[in-house]
């Protein structure tokens, strides 16, 4: 891949100080940082606090990767239209690459930390343990996961399958049930691990 083929980033940080450090790590990667018109958007935590706010830096459209909190990755499994990443403060440069062209790509990305493991006893953070035997989705869920694993939010996902939002909301409440999860990051990545869908 080379340079000119790579997403440019726009960094957008509440942190001045965050945010240059995040613009070095860009460069480090050997992605062009731009002041603005970039395909995917770098935030940091300063945005938690207000993710409504995020409107208004966040062109239509365009992927994000958000550093910082590991709540990032349910704000942003809503929020996200298009693809989104969310990485530790001390991803590497090559994770945020990583991140970058995940973003870019339309997919969702996740440091290994945030993605459940089948070894996770039930209860323990809400997730139950990895189903054992077949699980049968029906075609519309596998359509649904599917859609989960590129990032689209609830409204994007109707739209894309011509139904209701409900509809939709029905759908993925049935595949964290077979699945055994409680959220959509959980939803994609046992769903990937029992190859019912590929990203």
């Amino acid at each position: 891949m080379t340079a000119s083929s790579l997403p440019a980033v726009q960094v957008s940080a509440r942190s001045p100080l965050l945010g240059a450090g995040l613009g070095a790590l860009l460069l480090a990667a050997g992605l062009p940082v731009v002041a603005e018109g970039g395909e995917v958007l770098v935030l940091d935590d300063g945005w938690l606090d207000d993710p409504d706010a995020l409107t208004e830096v966040w062109p239509e459209g365009i992927g994000v990767v958000a550093v910082g909190s590991p709540a990032w990755a349910g704000v942003l499994a809503e929020l996200a239209p298009c693809g989104w990443a969310a990485l530790p403060l001390d991803a590497t440069p090559g994770e945020l690459l990583a991140g970058v062209l995940g973003a870019a790509a339309g997919l969702a990305v996740l440091p290994p930390a945030l993605v459940p493991t089948p070894a996770t006893p039930a209860g323990e953070e809400g997730e139950s343990p990895l189903p054992t035997g077949d699980v049968s989705l029906t075609p519309r869920e596998r359509d649904v996961l599917a859609l989960l694993a590129e990032g689209l939010s609830n409204k994007r996902a109707a739209r894309e399958l011509g139904v209701t939002e409900s509809t939709v909301k029905f759908h993925v409440q049935a595949v964290y049930s077979k699945l055994g999860v409680q959220s959509r990051a959980a939803a994609v990545a046992r769903g990937i691990q029992l190859g019912l869908v590929s990203v």
